[in-house]
């Protein structure tokens, strides 16, 4: 496996990028953090090159875009971004650029185990205390 860089070692303007992102999907600002990240998607290049961290970035992309799909009642397209999640950020486990990948895939989990439980006749019934907030430490924000 290739060296994963650290957010101190970003561009600055990735890490800030990463910092806004989460901030927006700790906001359940869903479609906002989809932007944000996307853009630097884009920018690291390649999909699935592990040195630039690109299946790290549209993980939570995937991630934030099915929680959008879940508060706006569509299932389908909620369990299938949710689900997605989990091959793009398990490579990362268990911390990547201070983000608790973990953590975050065992909350998706825990979420999408009550989603498909309800299945799409009862997305509105979906607790949305459910929906996790994605924890990191100083390394996200490149301090020491």
């Amino acid at each position: 496996m290739t060296a994963r860089p650290s957010a101190a070692r970003l561009d600055p303007h990735v890490r800030d990028a990463l910092i806004k992102g989460i901030a927006e999907f700790n906001s359940w600002r869903f479609y906002d953090c989809h932007e944000t990240l996307e853009d630097v998607w884009r920018e690291v290049g390649s999909k699935g090159d592990s040195a630039t961290l690109a299946n790290f970035y549209q993980g939570i992309i995937k991630a934030a875009a099915g929680f959008h799909h879940l508060v706006r009642g569509n299932y389908r397209g909620a369990v299938n971004l949710l689900e997605d999640t989990f091959r793009l950020l398990g490579p990362y486990r268990p911390t990547a650029l201070g983000i608790d990948v973990d953590r975050l895939l065992a909350d998706i989990r825990r979420a999408l185990d009550a989603l498909e439980s309800l299945g799409a006749d009862r997305i509105a019934e979906f607790d949305r205390s459910l929906i996790p907030a994605i924890q990191f430490g100083p390394e996200a924000t490149g301090a020491s």
